[in-house]
């Protein structure tokens, strides 16, 4: 009997790991678009990073800078730096938010009572010109409530 659970549990958990590595790329894809379309910048070469957690669902992982610092040596630019910022932001949560109320449904990988979320850390944002500016954002959203966005800023 109890072999029986094992190898029930075991198959469970090999079909939603193989679910999450057939949906992975394409979602990864998805977040990287958004990034781009905002005209955020992702740090460094790599773009988003999603992994599956058992119990909880699926994490998308990036890191961003919503503008390039200022340069030390040219005109002060905080009025403009403050507008760019706080637009993309806006567009970044908004889309990512829409990708998750999409995608939350149709994500095999992530069970019925699991959750997708999206952390986004923003860097290499002088914090002079942005002083509000949060460092991370957690979107997240329960399969069984795909219209109930958690935002969290930290």
């Amino acid at each position: 009997m109890l072999k029986s659970i094992l190898c029930l549990l075991m198959f469970v958990g090999s079909t939603q790991t193989d679910a999450f590595k057939r949906e992975m790329t394409p979602l990864q894809n998805s977040v990287d678009t958004i990034v781009s379309s905002t005209g955020a910048r992702f740090m460094g070469s790599d773009g988003s990073k999603a992994t599956y957690l058992d119990g909880y669902g699926v994490v998308v992982v990036l890191e961003v800078m919503l503008e390039p610092p200022s340069n030390p040596f040219g005109p002060s630019k905080t009025d403009q730096v403050k507008t760019i910022v706080g637009q993309r932001r806006q567009q970044l949560e908004g889309k990512i938010s829409d990708l998750l109320k999409q995608q939350v449904t149709k994500m095999e990988s992530v069970g019925p009572t699991e959750s997708m979320a999206v952390i986004v850390h923003i860097l290499n944002v002088t914090r002079a010109d942005v002083p509000d500016l949060p460092k991370q954002l957690v979107l997240s959203v329960k399969k069984d409530a795909p219209d109930q966005i958690n935002v969290r800023e930290y």
